[in-house]
Formats: structure tokens, sequence, C-alpha cells
């Protein structure tokens, strides 16, 4: 250790001195070598000073000549410089100058984060240099200093305490003292789970760890990650610092496992897993989900979690699917939720033709403006999807008798047989009904209804579709001809057996002028799928309706097409070849293929005769 001796024996062999009382710097510049003479460096010395003043030269020189806070604070030295290979230190009776090259001059107030750092060995020590002066006058009557290794920081209600590293840099990002974690109360604390630590502020913590970094935890936040284990827990180490000033003055953190989201009228509530994935994807808290207001809630085989907007449910058969605030989601409610009839959701809410709909493991929920959340069972929601134009929105819940599962529509019943995997029209059938399926030769009363009610069928159904053909499309069944529609359930037939089913097209595959090929393909098609829906009714052909004049050839050729062809089947048949002119209906014609009504009642008498004919009446 050096004594007050052999300092004054240096000071006596240094070049230049300073006179104190004019205060000023001798001729040494601050680009001059320091002491030339190696030793080791020490604290404060008690030695009382002799008359002579020890030298102030170099760098440490220069800052006390020129800084006019340096020489109030530090008053006169007590000490010449003592310099080592890293720099140079030398005390003042307020203090010392402490220097290196990497560092430069820096004042150390005589203090508590003085007193700290020379305990802990002074610029040999832990903290090495000072990179700044000591600041004084902080919040709440405290002190600070930074170091090439950290920081020293004081307050009356905390003593001095080091911070260093990533913990010093994240208690940084959280405003330091003057922020929410406010003074650091203890040093870092080793032995966290794969080897983490922690340092302990007035309101909070900064924790690290390899894998995740050093990140403040605080509030709120860190009391949730607190009950779940903290580091030990089903989070892990955070992994993000708390991000502040989300909506209505929320906020989050992640961490390895999970998410912890915080709002002043929520509270701090986690997420994990699948739900805090279907979450953030969702909008997060900006989405229509809003907060969570829950933990997850752990059922036998899913799990699920309330949200200001909604429930959120998951489990590993259907995934993550909401069910958010509104008719669709208080009817769920209403049925017993995912426990309940309809099971989990399948699907999300989803805009369906002015409405709502939500496909569950057990049916749909559609909603219409004015019928509110109705159940449709899945096969009949499919056929719905395609055109709700046709059938309107469900008036009532799907029920199921020994029809079948019934769903009320607006414009129509419909029945799936489940035996048969067909849907139906509810129309009630018998041997005494006559199913049509045509095109608008059935508008009116047309000649082909009142024929069949002459024959003995005064119960009908009519499917009438203008534009149809066995080929030819119409918008009214998404585009597709009258094959493609009947096969796609786009024209519903009543479930059943009628005793007589009518097919009457072709006109419109003439107008169209359809090859020859195409026609018979579909026709074929069309006639195989009527009689799987009705095995056991009589199946009717009839011909395309057309007078003997040269604008009805083509119709008169798909007439010819058509029934030869039926014959070759063995279908019954009946050829309206000429009809209109043999009934003298040739002038009653609303265009040029569609009779007005008094043609209609005169061809009607020579079809019923056929009809009777055909079928053996």
């Amino acid at each position: 250790m050096t004594t007050a001796t052999q300092v004054r024996r240096r000071i006596s062999a240094a070049v230049g001195s300073l006179v104190l009382a004019t205060g000023l710097m001798g001729s040494a510049s601050p680009a001059q070598a320091l002491a030339p003479q190696t030793v080791a460096l020490t604290g404060p010395l008690t030695t009382p000073l002799e008359t002579a003043a020890p030298p102030l030269t170099g760098a440490i020189g220069h800052l006390y000549a020129t800084s006019t806070w340096a020489r109030s604070v530090l008053l006169k030295p007590t000490a010449a410089e003592e310099c080592t290979a890293t720099g140079c230190v030398q005390h003042f009776v307020g203090g010392d100058i402490a220097w290196s090259s990497r560092t430069g001059a820096r004042v150390v107030v005589n203090g508590p984060v003085r007193t700290s750092w020379w305990d802990a060995g002074g610029p040999a020590g832990y903290h090495g240099y000072p990179t700044t002066d000591t600041a004084s006058g902080l919040r709440n009557g405290g002190s600070k200093q930074l170091f090439e290794r950290g920081a020293i920081t004081f307050s009356p209600a905390t003593g001095a305490q080091r911070t260093s590293g990533s913990v010093h840099l994240a208690w940084g990002r959280a405003g330091f003292e003057g922020g929410f974690l406010g003074y650091p109360v203890t040093g870092e604390r080793t032995g966290l789970r794969d080897g983490g630590v922690y340092q302990v502020f007035e309101r909070g913590f900064v924790v690290w760890s390899p894998a995740s970094g050093a990140h403040p935890s605080m509030g709120a936040i860190r009391e949730r990650w607190r009950q779940s284990g903290m580091e030990n827990g089903e989070f892990g180490y955070p992994t993000t610092d708390e991000t502040l000033g989300l909506r209505n003055g929320g906020s989050a953190q992640q961490y390895q496992r999970g998410t912890i989201v915080w709002s002043p009228s929520t509270g701090a509530h986690a997420l994990t897993g699948a739900i805090r994935n279907y979450w953030t994807a969702t909008g997060g808290q900006n989405g229509a989900l809003g907060y969570p207001v829950s933990e997850e809630y752990r059922q036998q085989d899913f799990v699920y979690q309330l949200f200001q907007g909604g429930t959120v449910y998951w489990s590993a058969g259907t995934g993550a699917h909401s069910t958010t605030h509104g008719d669709v989601h208080n009817r769920y409610v209403s049925l017993g939720g995912a426990a309940g009839q309809l099971g989990l959701p399948l699907t999300d809410k989803l805009p369906r033709a002015g409405g709502l709909v939500q496909q569950f493991v057990n049916g749909w929920l559609v909603w219409g403006p004015e019928t509110g959340a109705r159940i449709v069972g899945h096969p009949t929601y499919k056929v719905w999807s395609i055109n709700p134009g046709e059938f309107g929105w469900p008036v009532r819940d799907t029920w199921t008798d020994a029809r079948g599962a019934h769903v009320a529509f607006q414009k129509l019943e419909t029945i799936w047989n489940e035996a048969t995997q067909e849907l139906y029209s509810a129309e009630a059938v018998d041997a005494s009904t006559v199913v049509f399926l045509g095109d608008s030769q059935l508008d009116l009363d047309s000649w082909a209804e009142q024929g069949a009610q002459a024959a003995g069928y005064p119960r009908q159904v009519v499917r009438s579709i203008g534009g149809i053909g066995y080929v030819s499309g119409s918008p009214a069944v998404g585009g597709g001809s009258a094959t493609d529609a009947l096969l796609l359930d786009r024209i519903l037939l009543p479930q059943g057996n009628p005793g007589l089913v009518v097919v009457n097209l072709g006109g419109n595959d003439a107008r169209i002028g359809a090859t020859d090929a195409a026609i018979l393909s579909q026709a074929n098609r069309l006639w195989d799928e009527l009689r799987r829906k009705y095995p056991r009714s009589t199946i009717l052909v009839n011909g395309v309706l057309s007078r003997y004049d040269a604008n009805h050839a083509q119709r008169r050729w798909v007439d010819g097409l058509v029934t030869r062809e039926a014959a070759v089947r063995g279908w019954p048949r009946i050829s309206m070849s000429g009809t209109a002119t043999i009934a003298g209906a040739a002038g009653d014609y609303l265009d040029d293929v569609h009779l007005n009504q008094a043609g209609h009642n005169k061809v009607a008498p020579l079809y019923a005769s056929a009809l009777k004919y055909v079928l053996g009446r």
C-alpha cells in the first residue's frame, strides 16, 4: 500500500505543479503523459495533508482545471495520482477523479456510490472505470454513476445497488429509476432454472436467461406470471418487454409458452397454445374478440376461453374457432354451447346471402334478418347454401320424424332421408299424385297439368323452370341443366311414391341447337336419377310440343330423338310432334313457342287421351 511519505516523494519528482490558490494548472497539457511510475491503486488516504499541495497533471489535472463543478465538489487533492497499466486515480477531499484511455477522466463524488465502487475493488474490481460523472439529485434524493461494467445507483430507501449487463439494459428500457420499476433494491441473484438470474426493483423485477434475454416483469402481468409459478411454471421466462399502449390502455407480455394480456377493465389473463394463436390471427385485442376475461377452462376433450366479444373453443379434432357475440352466439349458448345439441364449432361465423351462418359438429346455425338463428342439418345446409334464394331463411329448427329430418324454410319445407341420402321437398304424395319436371311449357294452367288431371291425377307437384332442358341451362338453378340441377339437388322433388312422374323437356335444347349426342346423354342421366329417386313410380317422357310448320322443325326433331330413346329404354312416352296443329291451336301462341291459355285448353284433351292410353287407364 502506498504511504503518504511515498506519495510526497513522487510529488517532489513530478514535472510541473498546480498552484491551488489560483486554480491554474502547470505546464502539463490534456495530452501530457500521466504519472510515469506504476503503483497499486488504493482507496482514499487518511494521512493528514502536509503544507505542500499534490500536483495535478494530465487529463485529471485538465478536468479539474476546466470544470467549475468538479472543483466545487472535489475541493483539494489529498494525494498525487496513482497509476497502473490500465489508468490512474487521484483522491480529493470530496471524492476522486479516475481516468483510463477507454473512458476518459470522470468524477466520483464522495457518497454511497463511491463507497460501493471502492468496496467492490474500485477500477480494478467488478465495475472497472467510470464512464460518466456521479449524477446526483435524482428522484427521491438518489444518485447514480455508470461504469465500464454496469452502474451503481443509490436512493435513501434502497441503498447503493449495482446493475450490469442485460439486466441493466432492460432496466433502462423501462426508464431506469424514473420508470415504472424504480430503483434497484438488490443486486443480481443467480440460481434460477436454466442458468437464469433476476434483480429486484422497487416495483418489479428484471429476469434473464440465456435463451430469453433480460426483460422487466412488473405490475398485474407479473402477478399473473407469479401465480403460474414464474419461470418454473407453464409460461417459462418472458421473451419480450411489456408492450404498453394497447387498445383501451391495455398491455401484454410474451413468454416462452404463452402471452399474458392486461387491460383496466378485464385484468390480467393468460393465453396459450392454439387459442392464443387463433386470437392473434383474428386481430388480438383489436379484433372482434377483444381482451380475454377469463383463463382457459379445460373440459374432458376440449378447452375454451371467454373474451369480451365472445368465446374461443379448441379440441384436437376441430381446431380453434370462436362464437362472437350476437344472435348466433346467444342461440348457441342457449342450446348448451359446446356441451349441448350442436357440439363444438367447426367454423367461425360467416356472412351468407345477407345473413350469417356457422357450422358446428352436429349442424349449422343459420341466421336470417327476419327469422333469427335456426338449426339446419349438414346435408340440408349443403343444398340450401348453393341457392338460398330458392328456399328463403329457415323459420324453425330442424326436427325429425319417420320421414326424415325436416327443415321449414320461408318458401318450402325439406326432408333429408338418411336411408336414401337424398334431400326432398316435403309435399305429401301418394298414388293420385303426379310430379312434373319441365320448362316454361308448364306455365299457366298447362295442357300437361289439365291432361294429367283428366287422366286421374288430381294432386300435382310442378317444378317448371324457364330456359331449362336436358342440356340447356338456367340461372335459376345455378346455370346448369335440368339433369345437373337434379343430380346436385338444386331441384328438389317430393319424398314418397307418387303415382306418376312426367318429364317435359327438350324445347330449349331445340332452341339452342344442342347436339343429338349431348341431348341423349343428359336425358339418360336424368331418367336414371328419377328412377333412383322413385323406384316404384311410373316415369313418363313427353316429347316436345310443336306445330307442323318450318319454324318448329327442330322441335319436332328433338321430340323424335327423345321419344325414340325412351322407347329403346322401355320408358312410357308420348310424342307431342305437331300436336298444336292437330288440336287447332296453331294460332294460339303468346310467341313462337309458348301457348296462350286458349291454346293450352285445346291441346289438353288430346294429351289426356294419349296419357290414358299409354298408362292403360
